[in-house]
């Protein structure tokens, strides 16, 4: 079965959802007085694992690899102004959402950055602290000959303890609702023996 390719999530639209955006956002209100720190990925989603046996483990093994991008994204970001290393990202993700992902972090390397006050700050940024998603539903389908190899995650993703700073230190604009709704995709690679994060398809919705 071939991945839902929708323009519904369009990079564009993903950006807006994901957090950062370096146009046409406006900042969420949050408490700013103890930032998170930014998280440090686990191993424990990695492969090489067997085909999954049944739906329930299929799901259990894409939400911990979604998870663990989630993660990983995070600890990228924190890093891209400095030494941005995109290795990792690889190891978890394919196609569109690796796509995404490496995209984000290059921009925080490279600037420029919309800051609160709607002023393009040029140089690297940074950030901090990383986004979460809590799962409403999950299903899996065949793929590529694998019962049960593609799993779709519909889950609201949080960005309430995610923050991206230009390089000046400013708060860069992110969406007004940190909490959006997203149908993530998770497939088997049977080659590489491994779950991958391979879409993410933002519904339009806050949750």
């Amino acid at each position: 079965m071939k991945l839902n390719r929708t323009t519904v999530a369009s990079i564009t639209l993903g950006a807006i959802a994901l957090g950062l955006l370096t146009g046409c956002t406006t900042s969420a209100p949050q408490a700013t007085e103890s930032p998170s720190p930014t998280p440090t990925p686990t191993e424990t989603a990695r492969g090489p694992v067997a085909p999954p046996e049944s739906e329930e483990e299929a799901i259990e093994q894409a939400d911990a690899v979604l998870t663990e991008w989630f993660e990983t994204r995070g600890a990228v970001n924190a890093t891209a102004g400095t030494a941005l290393d995109t290795a990792p990202l690889e190891e978890l993700s394919t196609g569109r959402a690796l796509e995404f992902s490496v995209n984000d972090a290059t921009q925080i390397s490279t600037g420029p950055i919309l800051n609160v006050d709607e002023v393009n700050v040029e140089g690297p940024g940074t950030s901090e602290g990383a986004m979460t998603f809590e799962t409403r539903n999950a299903y899996g389908q065949e793929w590529e000959g694998i019962e049960n190899g593609l799993v779709t995650i519909n889950a609201c993703q949080d960005a309430s303890d995610y923050q991206v700073y230009a390089s000046d230190g400013s708060e860069a604009m992110m969406h007004p609702d940190p909490r959006q709704l997203f149908d993530y995709q998770v497939v088997y690679d049977a080659d590489r023996e491994a779950w991958l994060v391979s879409d993410l398809i933002s519904l339009g919705q806050t949750c």
